[in-house]
């Protein structure tokens, strides 16, 4: 569940939605105890929700939701309170895909010798105590691809079925 659109409950005229992340914020903060129209989307159907003071829609209550493209969420109070958490962040984090490696690989190619990296020298041959100082590109990155290739024999649930490993076929004696 995510808000995509905010805006405040018209009366009479209509009022457009907003969407940009900071203006939805502002708009929040710089009316308190006020109604508000909560675009939702939840499993990719849209729905407008009703949240203040004189209104209290109880899917909402209690509830925390990230808003789109931003790096914070929004607390439905149950007394009708809506506050603004920047402290909550949720990320999504995902693996890049193989097209997006295989630029970085040609990238970090065009630029080898180039590279503030490769131009300072070796601290760990001066008695540094930094060992792992390489260029993440050189030393490898996994893609989605990789990933799923590396994974297709994984076995769900392993260990009930008497298995060695989740990789495996074996089972225990």
């Amino acid at each position: 569940m995510k808000i995509i659109r905010t805006r405040l409950k018209p009366y009479g005229e209509s009022t457009e939605f907003i969407s940009l992340p900071n203006d939805m914020k502002s708009l929040i903060q710089e009316n308190d105890n006020k109604l508000f129209h909560f675009l939702v989307e939840h499993d990719n159907v849209s729905t407008v929700k009703e949240y203040g003071v004189g209104s209290i829609d109880s899917d909402l209550v209690d509830s925390v939701i990230p808003v789109k493209n931003s790096n914070y969420v929004i607390l439905f109070n149950e007394n009708g309170v809506i506050e603004i958490d920047e402290d909550n962040v949720m990320l999504f984090e995902s693996l890049p895909r193989q097209h997006t490696v295989d630029q970085w690989k040609m990238l970090r190619k065009m630029t080898k010798g180039i590279d503030i990296g490769d131009r300072i020298s070796d601290l760990t041959k001066q008695g540094a105590n930094i060992q792992y100082c390489r260029n993440a590109i050189d030393s490898g990155i996994e893609s989605y691809e990789d990933f799923e290739n590396h994974n297709k024999s994984f076995v769900p649930s392993w260990n009930l079925k008497h298995l060695k490993s989740p990789f495996q076929k074996k089972k225990k004696k």
